[in-house]
């Protein structure tokens, strides 16, 4: 696992530089300067109303396997598991706490399937937004970011599609842990919990609600753009941001810095915003993520 974080910190940095190098620092800084600061209080209350829907979706999955947990003890948590997303190497760190916790006095299988379960709920909803921008929208974009766009999505349905309807995951788990029987089962345990979240009326209800909060966060770097005079149309928004969301998932970086700004610099200049002002908007959206967390960490101070 340390190997594992050396790397991702490694990966962040590597991708910051690069990108500040070929960008300029004076071009990003002075992007960052002239933000408008009534704006970007804006997006932080976005951020903010974002989570208390996340953790009522958490709320509605854990109920789901019997686990009856109250709103404001699923908020808590689930700022605590935010806040330990941004200072673990770990992008998945946070949700390992939130559910270690909640499995002190639950079931810890089952605990550690509803963040699971919270993650993909999101990042369906995401390839949902992405793909009806696209649908009608695609005549717009430039082949190699239509190309991308779809590469992207396809490879993230074709991974739910090995997980959900075959055994791949528990094979993998099980050569990975042949030699430790009580990890091996746990975490097969884990996957089988999270393939039994096969109702319509759940996986409806969680990607409604993670529906709503993925158009927040479109809204909210759409505002954090206008706070640097940022002129793209908010269409792109719709299919830039999900597209995004879906690399940053991946655990090759630290809470998706590096990624994020990435990823923004090569999407945003197709629709002809400056690379200085797309790298600062995926800055400045990073900026509101861990400012948010810091919540989650005077909410832990105080449960200590």
């Amino acid at each position: 696992m340390k190997g594992a974080a050396v790397i991702r910190v490694a990966v962040s940095i590597s991708l910051l530089l690069t990108f500040l190098y070929f960008i300029g620092v004076e071009r990003i800084l002075e992007e960052i300067k002239n933000a408008a600061l009534p704006l970007f209080l804006l997006a932080l209350l976005i951020e903010n109303a974002g989570v208390f829907i996340s953790a009522r979706r958490w709320q509605i999955i854990l109920k789901e396997k019997g686990i009856d947990l109250g709103y404001r003890e699923a908020l808590s948590l689930y700022y605590m598991g935010s806040f330990f997303n941004t200072v673990m190497p770990s992008s998945f760190g946070g949700d390992v706490i939130k559910a270690y916790k909640l499995g002190k006095t639950t079931n810890t299988i089952n605990s550690f399937s509803s963040v699971i379960m919270d993650r993909v709920a999101g990042l369906v909803a995401v390839v949902i937004i992405a793909s009806i921008a696209i649908l009608f929208y695609h005549s717009l974009l430039p082949p190699d970011i239509m190309l991308m766009a779809l590469l992207i999505i396809l490879s993230f349905l074709l991974l739910l599609f090995l997980a959900l309807r075959t055994t791949i995951l528990e094979k993998i788990l099980s050569l990975i842990f042949s030699r430790w029987r009580k990890p091996r089962d746990f975490f097969v345990g884990v996957i089988s919990a999270f393939k039994n979240y096969r109702g319509g009326r759940i996986w409806l209800h969680v990607v409604v609600l993670s529906l709503i909060y993925h158009l927040m966060l479109v809204i909210n770097n759409y505002v954090l753009a206008l706070s640097i005079n940022m002129d793209v149309d908010f269409f792109y928004f719709l299919i830039f941001i999900p597209v995004s969301q879906i690399l940053v998932a991946l655990p090759v970086s630290i809470q998706g810095f590096g990624v994020r700004e990435g990823s923004y610099s090569m999407l945003f200049p197709a629709a002809g915003a400056t690379s200085a002002a797309s790298f600062s908007l995926g800055f400045l959206d990073q900026i509101v993520k861990v400012l948010t967390s810091m919540i989650g960490g005077v909410v832990y101070a105080l449960k200590k």
